[in-house]
């Protein structure tokens, strides 16, 4: 029994020595990087050989090179992989080369009874920007995905830019499938992690903005009662200093008295207002952060996750 398996297997890898040669022989460089990889291979070295192989298949996508590093990865116990290099090599040969396509099926059926299957149902797959990892591994996104995995523990993660909305490892044994159940987000407007608490930012711009327009409003004040005082005691009014100080007609007099509290009324509005503007400046600056509500679910229980100060 055991000499009949070992036979097969080196009948497999002669199998995979030989298939190449043909795909590679127009690209130089493919050709030496695919040359080097199975003289690693031959030499039990398969980490490198896999690398010398991905090497070749960048440059020239060969079925045989593809088939080379399928086997690479079976023999580093990368069987998911080494399932989707088969599978997919044989879907390329083309129906004239039936040993090759028998021999590519037969690889990818041996190695699909060693792996577990993965189902994750996703009850929107239109949500945007919306990303699924199975085993580490991207996927394409849609209502129900199936995918082959190697057993053991296996991750899968659903996301958004920013938010990770479901993530669940589960236990998946060889043959056996595992269904993972994405529950469906909460939808949560909120604005950017850090931004100020909306109402507070209000509060402060209205209070800077009356402090502006009273400070503005003194200005305007204090210039007008600049002006009265001026014409109260202009010379031509019967006005003139003398040693006991400025002698005015009482009328004249009354006018510059009023005059000088319109400006002290402006000087009040420029004192408030530049206040009211520090005092906006403080509100701003010490406003707490607005909540960031973000969406958790499981397979079992949804909710929100809810960050900021209090």
């Amino acid at each position: 029994m055991i000499a009949g398996v070992l036979a097969w297997a080196g009948r497999a890898q002669a199998q995979v020595d030989d298939m190449p040669a043909q795909d590679t022989a127009s690209n130089t460089a493919g050709s030496m990087l695919f040359d080097a990889g199975r003289e690693l291979a031959k030499a039990n070295k398969y980490a490198e050989a896999c690398a010398k192989f991905e090497q070749s298949y960048a440059l020239d996508n060969g079925i045989g090179t593809e088939l080379n590093l399928a086997d690479c990865h079976e023999h580093l116990g990368h069987w998911a992989q080494a399932w989707r290099l088969f599978d997919d090599a044989q879907q390329r040969i083309s129906d004239d080369n039936e040993g090759r396509s028998k021999f590519a099926h037969g690889r990818a059926a041996a190695l699909l009874r060693k792996l577990a299957m993965v189902v994750v149902n996703v009850p929107d797959p239109t949500l945007p920007a919306l990303s699924v990892t199975v085993a580490g591994r991207a996927v394409k996104v849609s209502a129900v995905i199936t995918e082959h995995v190697d057993p053991g523990p296996i991750v899968v993660e659903v996301a958004q830019p920013g938010t990770r909305i479901f993530a669940q490892t589960k236990e998946a044994d060889a043959g056996a499938t595992v269904i993972f159940d994405v529950a469906t987000p909460a939808v949560v407007e909120v604005e950017p992690p850090g931004a100020r608490r909306h109402t507070r930012v209000v509060i402060s711009l209205v209070v800077a903005g009356g402090g502006l327009a009273l400070l503005a409003s003194g200005i305007v004040v204090g210039i007008v009662a600049d002006g009265q005082y001026n014409d109260a005691v202009d010379p031509r009014n019967g006005c003139m200093s003398s040693s006991a100080g400025l002698v005015c007609p009482d009328g004249q007099r009354q006018k510059a008295i009023d005059a000088g509290g319109l400006a002290d009324v402006g000087t009040g509005l420029g004192v408030v207002g530049i206040a009211a503007i520090v005092s906006g400046a403080i509100l701003y600056a010490t406003a707490p952060k607005d909540l960031v509500v973000t969406p958790m679910a499981s397979n079992r229980s949804a909710g929100l996750a809810i960050s900021g100060r209090f």
